[in-house]
Order: structure tokens, then C-alpha cells, then sequence
């Protein structure tokens, strides 16, 4: 994909990019404060929204941030990519998420007290160095 075509759909190229990395970070408010929390995503399997997996004690529940808009953002260092890096976030809606044994299989395993958002995006920005 050209610079051009790049800058055209920085959406389209934000979620191709995405899959390369395996976590990051998404801003969030908890108590109408900024909140930053280490988040693994991954890309729904229709390709339009992401699922974040985020830790339970950074929130009290998902339910908090509940069709609130959040902010993701992911980069080439994430991806252990360093000879070209990049910088993708998306902000948009997210919505607490009951995932289904599949979008759970999707994430590597971990123990209990972890909540699943599904962030629908409508802006993002990628940036390449």
C-alpha cells in the first residue's frame, strides 16, 4: 500500500497493521479520570472491530466503560518490529463483551479476572517513522 492510499484509509491500513502486534494499550476513564491500561487485542473475524482483553483489577468491571469511547494504541515496537516502525490508534466506541468460546480461544490463556471489550473504531491514525 502506497503513502497516498495509506493516507486515504489510515482505518483500512490502522486494522491491517494491527494483527502484527500482540498487545497495547488502551485509554480509558474510570471516575471521569484518564486511565491507561496494558490491553491484548484481536481482530473480530469480520475484520471491522477489535476485541481487547484488558485486566480486571485496572477496572472494577467492564460494565464501566460500557459505550464509552476509548482510545488503542499499539506500535512496531509492541510487534518486535524495529527496522520500520509504525504507530497505529483507533478511538471509537467500546462495549463490554460476553465473548464466545472462539474469542476467548483467541487470546493466549490466562487466569480469571480479565474483561473482553469489543471496540467498534471510527477514527484512526498510523504513523510511520
Amino acid at each position: 500500500m502506497d503513502a497516498r492510499t495509506t493516507a486515504d484509509h489510515p482505518l483500512a491500513e490502522a486494522l491491517r497493521l494491527l494483527p502484527r502486534a500482540p498487545h497495547g494499550r488502551a485509554a480509558v476513564t474510570r471516575h471521569a479520570l484518564p486511565l491507561i491500561v496494558p490491553a491484548c487485542h484481536r481482530l473480530s473475524e469480520d475484520g471491522r472491530t477489535v476485541l481487547l482483553r484488558v485486566p480486571g483489577d485496572a477496572l472494577e468491571s467492564g460494565r464501566l466503560i460500557d459505550g464509552t469511547v476509548v482510545a488503542y494504541e499499539t506500535n512496531s515496537r509492541d510487534a518486535g518490529e524495529e527496522l520500520h516502525p509504525w504507530g497505529v490508534q483507533l478511538i471509537g466506541t467500546a462495549h463490554a463483551l460476553v465473548p464466545s468460546p472462539a474469542e476467548r480461544a483467541a487470546f493466549p490463556p490466562l487466569p480469571a479476572g480479565r474483561h473482553y471489550l469489543r471496540l467498534t473504531p471510527t477514527l484512526a491514525t498510523v504513523v510511520r517513522n
